[in-house]
């Protein structure tokens, strides 16, 4: 079993105090692992690959700044994100946790191992390489700041008007999280599509400086991704990371995790704990 690690007082007081929201998965273990979602993502995300990792390990998923239940800012940069998550390592006293990030969540977790090298034990960054990307999420957020969600009564009906612009199924799926009823029973979305977008060349930009990482760090990237390419990228990661290994997950694309969750998982268990012959 899991539990949001939040009662309703609780969550309240700490969104008004600008604090991350998060689901733990409990377990025994003395070891913590942090998983930090991508762009327009969200912590429930990943609530199938943090229930197969409870049984080894304390998991916490969280809402980055602007998405999911998290507070909303006007402000999105990777130095704030990065504060952000240690400010909620403190509240949960946690000392020396794994972290996992996927995309936007890799750069965070990379520029908090840059400026809190002390802080991490092991480090996994997920379909990303610490460089600036060309912006490509336009279409994207156009469509969600186009569509009129109070009007429209059901989500197969939003799915089919984001489908005009967004004809991917896969990245509607992601977005159809995002939404959420209000009071009035009316659609809404729960992120920040405003400030998302008004930061947008902040999340496609590179945070990272040349400044070595020796934290332990396991790259994975995927066979049909462009996010990190060989041997531009992979090199470049090789020159920052003194510790690192870099792998390719077949078969799958951005979004590996989903893709291939039990691979995915192996991996995980055997990097952070040394677990093998996980099927």
């Amino acid at each position: 079993m899991f539990t949001l690690s939040l009662d309703k007082q609780i969550f309240k007081k700490m969104n008004k105090e600008n604090y991350l929201a998060y689901t733990h998965y409990p377990h025994p273990s003395n070891e913590s692992v942090i998983i930090i979602h991508g762009l327009l993502g969200c912590k429930d995300n990943w609530k199938t690959i943090a229930k197969a990792l409870s049984e080894q390990l304390n998991v916490y998923c969280i809402d980055c700044r602007n998405h999911g239940q998290s507070f909303h800012n006007d402000s999105m940069t990777y130095n704030e994100m990065s504060l952000d998550l240690i400010q909620l390592m403190d509240y949960l006293k946690l000392k020396n946790p794994f972290i996992i990030g996927h995309s936007m969540g890799g750069k965070i977790a990379m520029h908090s191992l840059q400026q809190n090298p002390n802080r991490f034990q092991k480090a996994m960054i997920i379909d990303i390489a610490p460089k600036a990307y060309e912006e490509h999420h336009q279409t994207i957020l156009t469509a969600m700041q186009t569509v009129n969600l109070s009007k429209l009564l059901t989500r197969t009906v939003i799915d089919t008007s984001l489908s005009t612009l967004i004809p991917d199924p896969r990245i509607r799926q992601l977005l159809l999280k995002n939404i959420k009823r209000n009071q009035d029973n009316h659609f809404y979305w729960q992120c920040n599509t405003e400030a998302i977008a008004n930061n947008y060349h902040h999340i496609m930009n590179n945070s990272i400086s040349k400044k070595p990482i020796h934290i332990p760090t396991l790259f994975l990237r995927g066979e049909n991704s462009f996010y990190i390419n060989e041997p531009t990228d992979t090199n470049q990661i090789k020159t920052l990371f003194n510790n690192v290994t870099i792998k390719t997950i077949k078969g799958a694309g951005h979004w590996l995790q989903s893709e291939q969750p039990a691979l995915f998982i192996k991996e995980t268990l055997q990097f952070l704990l040394n677990i093998k012959n996980q099927s």
